[in-house]
């Protein structure tokens, strides 16, 4: 009898729940709004709306903030997230070093700190991070009860629903998956998310992808990673692996890739393999301020220094970033061959180099691409740069915690 008695409750229950983390999901994505879009959105009545609305503004979850524009009548009230209601924390790991960053759910960042700590397949990365990571908190006054969330952006093989990340398996015990592991030290729901389709989110959410349906963004980092957005989502593939750029074979003769494979996009294309032709080039005895720039101390190169060269007009740089641009070009052929996207987002290390990485892709594709592939396609440096990674992570924990709070 109580079993068929609760059934109806636990029903209205779980619609209720659902409507109030679309709604909540709604004003992160969208901005303030009123009851009676509410109502029109979610197609609940005007008093079913209400009655959400006070529900959520007694949790914290929203706040009134303002009236809109009335086209009779009294202005509507206006309601939006409460941006303090919870903070974040984003932890943006990669190759060359790692920040810290808490936002509000306004997207607003509060803290940043980049901490010299660069990932590589051991232990003792996570041992330092967790070191790092409890004296940001602490030193900053931010108690666990103030935080929703933990996002970790990072480049590798990354399956977001297992919490795995196969191309560093040796930073936790045997056995032990990623999220597992952080979870366990900071107490705090932990959402795993590859870097190069966190940059993707940011781009679709918040930059120049925005109201676009078929993208693609390159990220030109210390790998080459690509992020493909198809009807207005992002694709993921069967494991959370889709857009290894990378790692197509470009060079059957060529070198040997980290991954194992001989010739992968990566070997030629990647920051690393920039800074490697630089070098090579300078032993073979190449014209380039690169030497001035460094003191003549080569184990100090970094893409940063050939991007400087490249502005103040080093014929060298610019040779070596040509090449890059143009196989980069050649890979991206392919990809859009294969997904027709409408824009193309250059992003990474590399886009710091502007035109002088962007015109090199675009005539290559313009050389290797079917010219009925072009018509409808643009190709833009990030404007957001390393902040949409960043962005992308927040909106995917948001999105992944908001639907966990509302079962």
């Amino acid at each position: 009898m109580n079993l068929v008695a609760e059934e109806p409750n636990s029903v209205i229950d779980i619609r209720k729940n659902r409507v109030k983390s679309n709604l909540l999901l709604h004003l992160y994505q969208n901005g303030d709004t009123s009851i009676n879009r509410m109502a029109r959105l979610f197609h609940a009545s005007i008093p079913s709306a209400t009655g959400i609305v006070n529900d959520l503004i007694r949790e914290g979850w929203i706040t009134e903030t303002g009236t809109g524009p009335a086209r009779a009548g009294r202005p509507p009230v206006l309601y939006g997230l409460n941006a303090r209601k919870y903070l974040t924390v984003i932890m943006d790991i990669n190759r060359h070093d790692t920040q810290l960053v808490v936002f509000d759910l306004h997207n607003q960042l509060i803290i940043k700190k980049k901490v010299d700590i660069r990932l590589d397949d051991s232990a003792t990365f996570l041992e330092q991070l967790f070191d790092f990571a409890d004296d940001f908190l602490a030193s900053n006054n931010i108690s666990s009860s103030k935080l929703w969330g933990i996002g970790v952006s990072m480049p590798g093989l990354i399956n977001s629903s297992q919490g795995v990340n196969l191309t560093y398996l040796n930073l936790t015990p045997p056995g032990v998956p990623l999220v597992a592991h952080l979870r366990n030290h900071f107490r705090l729901p932990v959402c795993l998310f590859n870097d190069t389709k966190a940059t993707t989110i940011g781009e679709h959410r918040f930059g120049l992808a925005m109201q676009k349906s078929q993208v693609l963004t390159i990220n030109i980092d210390w790998g080459v990673g690509l992020g493909i957005i198809i009807n207005g989502e992002v694709f993921n593939g069967a494991s959370g692996f889709a857009g290894e750029l990378g790692h197509i074979q470009v060079k059957p003769d060529g070198m040997l890739c980290h991954c194992g494979k001989v010739g992968c996009l990566d070997t030629i294309t990647s920051a690393m393999a920039l800074i490697r032709q630089a070098k090579e080039g300078i032993a073979a005895g190449r014209a380039t301020i690169l030497t001035q720039i460094v003191n003549n101390d080569l184990d100090l190169l970094e893409t940063s220094h050939l991007i400087e060269a490249v502005h103040a007009g080093d014929e060298f740089s610019i040779d070596l970033l040509s090449n890059v641009g143009t196989e980069l070009g050649k890979g991206l052929a392919t990809a859009v061959h294969l997904f027709n996207p409408e824009v193309i987002i250059v992003g990474g290390l590399l886009a710091e180099a502007g035109p002088f990485i962007s015109n090199p892709i675009e005539q290559a594709i313009n050389k290797y691409c079917l010219s009925d592939f072009k018509n409808s396609l643009t190709l833009h440096i990030s404007k957001l740069g390393a902040k949409a990674r960043l962005l992308g992570t927040q909106a995917h924990l948001f999105e992944h915690l908001i639907v966990k709070e509302f079962p």
